[in-house]
């Protein structure tokens, strides 16, 4: 696996961890959006919703803060940022105060756009939620496991994977982790 896809990996596995803020204070018609830019070939991304920029200038691997669309948005529209060149869109159904992370996944001329809902509840004391997205192009045919661990377990026939057999361009379901289990590995199916 190349460093640019272990970035991927990690940084979708960091940024699929829940986020704090909870569902308050919804003042209008509309919901929570963010943007994060995996796309290996794309330096910088727009994420626009109803033909109005939400995320301009997005770099690889880096995740954007929340930002309020409107419910009646139908889709979310990905366009590259130097030339506007559109990349794809992903279709969605946006609910009321609600959080939401649109991932941008594989290369520009073959895109996967996955868009989730997100958790936005703390984990239980000494643990945190995990969730994890395949979007390893290079892989984009076989199933990802996600392992955590302890930090001695060397072993992974000994282990159960956390998310076994992921697919590309798939989000698995929030995992609640102890906090001990700091060693994270990845295995093709």
């Amino acid at each position: 696996m190349t460093s640019r896809h272990s970035l991927v990996v990690l940084a979708a596995l960091m940024i699929g961890a829940c986020d704090p803020t909870g569902n308050t204070n919804i003042s209008s018609d509309a919901a929570y959006v963010r943007l994060a830019n995996f796309l290996a070939d794309t330096p910088t991304v727009t994420l626009s919703a109803t033909a109005l920029p939400v995320h301009s200038n997005t770099a690889f691997g880096a995740p954007t803060i929340y930002k309020l669309v409107g419910t009646n948005t139908p889709e979310l529209v990905l366009t590259r940022t130097s030339d506007a060149f559109p990349i794809g869109a992903d279709s969605v159904t946006l609910i009321l105060g609600r959080h939401y992370t649109f991932y941008a996944l594989g290369i520009a001329t073959a895109f996967r756009a996955k868009t989730v809902v997100d958790d936005t509840v703390f984990a239980a004391a000494g643990s945190v939620k995990v969730r994890f997205i395949h979007g390893i192009k290079a892989q984009s045919t076989k199933g990802i496991d996600l392992y955590v661990s302890l930090p001695g377990d060397s072993n992974l026939a000994l282990l159960t994977p956390i998310v076994p057999s992921l697919a590309y361009g798939s989000a698995s379901a929030y995992v609640p982790v102890d906090t001990a289990l700091t060693r994270v590995r990845l295995t093709l199916t």
